[in-house]
């Protein structure tokens, strides 16, 4: 169900238009935001976060539109998994700002 889910997702992510592509990069930023600061008050297990992560990074990889902001959604994405396989909370708050900025970068 969740590999189907996913390929619809990409699909639809692949006839978007970039305003929209953006749009969807921007729910992206702000949900791992969300997913980080829950991590770090214990509200949701680490095997939920390399999910949500892997989605994310799935997603946002196959965008045809390219812009720094998406660049550094990427980057923070990677870094995040990173530091929750590291279980480095001041890393994953770091994460949690840096995607709080890209979301205000791609919603402008």
């Amino acid at each position: 169900m969740r590999r189907a889910l996913f390929a619809i997702l990409l699909i639809a992510a692949c006839s978007q238009k970039p305003e929209q592509q953006l749009q969807e990069a921007a729910s992206w930023s702000a949900t791992l935001q969300l997913t980080a600061e829950k991590w770090l008050d214990n509200s949701v297990p680490s095997s939920f976060v390399r999910s949500t992560v892997d989605a994310a990074m799935k997603s946002v990889e196959k965008t045809s539109t390219k812009s720094p902001a998406i660049d550094k959604l990427i980057a923070a994405s990677g870094d995040f998994r990173h530091a929750i396989e590291t279980n480095d909370r001041h890393a994953v708050a770091a994460c949690a700002a840096r995607f709080a900025e890209v979301s205000r970068e791609l919603k402008k």
